[in-house]
């Protein structure tokens, strides 16, 4: 996998980006993702909340995976109800809630899928920008990043 931080480049013995601070904007705002969103839809079909720690949203992984397992544990609770006692009611439950699980595994895929595809998006959207004082001189300086 590439970088996502711009190469020090040299002129005249100044370094014009520095490796470890800048990310490489030119990079992170092409067509293709930095992050495989097939990959990551992959990983949460395996276990729901693995493709959001792949993104990097460790927020949202025990969130999703404990919404899926709360629907599965409900979906287990009303098939045993309605196998011992027969009551169409429990039947009724268990679908409603297989509905649920499957809306809800779907839209962790699909969160995973975003996430992955606009990986870093906010840190490309941002431009680096320093003002300076010296002397009583406001100075201000603009970077850019553009790999060629």
């Amino acid at each position: 996998m590439q970088s996502l931080y711009a190469q020090d480049m040299k002129i005249s013995g100044h370094t014009l980006f520095n490796k470890h601070t800048q990310l490489d904007t030119a990079k992170l705002l092409s067509d293709e993702p930095v992050k495989s969103p097939w990959g990551a839809v992959a990983r949460s079909a395996i276990l729901p909340g693995w493709g959001q720690i792949y993104t990097e949203h460790y927020l949202k992984a025990p969130l999703y995976f404990s919404i899926n397992a709360y629907f599965v544990y409900q979906i287990y609770h009303y098939e045993m109800l309605w196998r011992e006692e027969k009551n169409e009611g429990f039947r009724s439950k268990r679908n409603q809630f297989t509905w649920y699980f499957a809306l809800s595994y779907l839209l962790t895929m699909v969160d995973a899928y975003v996430d992955a595809y606009l990986y870093k998006f906010d840190d490309a959207m941002r431009i680096a920008h320093h003002i300076n004082i010296q002397e009583g001189v406001w100075t201000s300086r603009v970077e850019f990043s553009i790999q060629f």
